[in-house]
């Protein structure tokens, strides 16, 4: 997109020049300026309107109260399977382990987890954000890590590798993560 619009400057900015040279005589006719700077404009104009389409098809930037929602909510033993590994990258892997993940929150009642802003657009396809863990509440024990989020179908996912670096910082394993 960088570049785009540095090739449409470059060409607004020849267009203008070979307005100039024209002014002072410099041999250009009329029509071959305005032909140029009707395809700088061109040029700009086709830069912007792509840059546009491109933003529109992102999903949006979701808030660290929402990133934390979505975590949490993949958690809910209320919601149904298929929407829970919906919410995670390679999500059917761990489907096997949704009883273990139950298990691990019954074992640790008094854990505190939630993501932190800020959230940063990678521009890749990726955000990143930053989660914190408190395995038994009482804030002595705080661990920290960065997290990764992958836009996949529109939809803002935790990233596979990152979860299973998650559930290794709470000293539990399970075959999705090898």
């Amino acid at each position: 997109m960088a570049l785009r619009r540095s090739a449409a400057a470059t060409a607004l900015s020849l267009a203008v020049l070979g307005a100039a040279l024209a002014a002072c005589g410099g041999g250009s006719d009329d029509d071959s300026v305005a032909s140029a700077r009707a395809s700088a404009y061109a040029a700009l104009s086709s830069s912007s309107a792509a840059a546009a389409t491109s933003a529109a098809a992102r999903p949006s930037i979701p808030t660290a109260a929402d990133l934390d929602t979505q975590i949490k909510s993949a958690l809910d033993p209320n919601l149904p399977d298929d929407e829970r590994v919906a919410l995670i990258e390679d999500g059917d892997a761990f489907r096997d382990a949704i009883p273990d993940m139950y298990k691990a929150l019954q074992d640790n009642p008094r854990a505190v987890y939630g993501v932190r802003d800020p959230v940063f657009d990678n521009h890749d396809g990726t955000l990143t954000a930053t989660l914190s863990l408190d395995k038994d509440g009482t804030g002595t024990n705080v661990r920290t890590t960065v997290v990764h989020f992958v836009n996949t179908d529109g939809r803002w996912k935790i990233s596979r590798t990152d979860l299973c670096g998650i559930l290794r910082s709470a000293d539990y394993t399970t075959a999705a993560c090898g």
